[in-house]
């Protein structure tokens, strides 16, 4: 590797791990709900809540948002740098049927395989994309 690759594999590094940072970010920072008095106004609540209050936590993540979270995830154990791809199959039920992302299979080696867009002689072999 010449150092305009390593230059390129390390800013592409960088902006996937902001962008997931990003996103995690997103999708885990609690909403600020507005509550409505009767005079229509919106109010918000404190962020602080009362060590004696009966009534459960408000702001937590909806169950589409927290699936979506764990697929966002799981794509960050593709090894491919060029798509990283994550998966979570809920029931209707909303029980999680399985988790994945764009990986070979347990027991195969990627060790072996051409991680590369281009070929810098035109062979297709030495590419991902053959």
């Amino acid at each position: 590797m010449n150092s305009r690759e390593v230059a390129l594999v390390s800013a592409a590094t960088v902006l996937g791990a902001f962008a997931s940072a990003i996103t995690i970010h997103l999708f885990f920072t609690p909403k600020k709900r507005s509550i409505t008095d009767s005079d229509g106004f919106h109010q918000r609540k404190s962020s602080s809540q009362n060590p004696f209050d009966p009534s459960k936590r408000q702001g937590y993540l909806s169950w589409d948002d927290y699936f979506m979270a764990i697929a966002f995830l799981s794509a960050e154990r593709s090894k491919d740098p060029n798509r990283q791809v994550g998966a979570c199959l809920v029931s209707q039920n909303g029980v999680i049927l399985g988790i994945g992302y764009n990986g070979f299979p347990r027991g195969c080696s990627d060790d072996k395989l051409p991680w590369a867009k281009k070929s810098r002689n035109g062979n297709p072999l030495e590419t991902k994309y053959p």
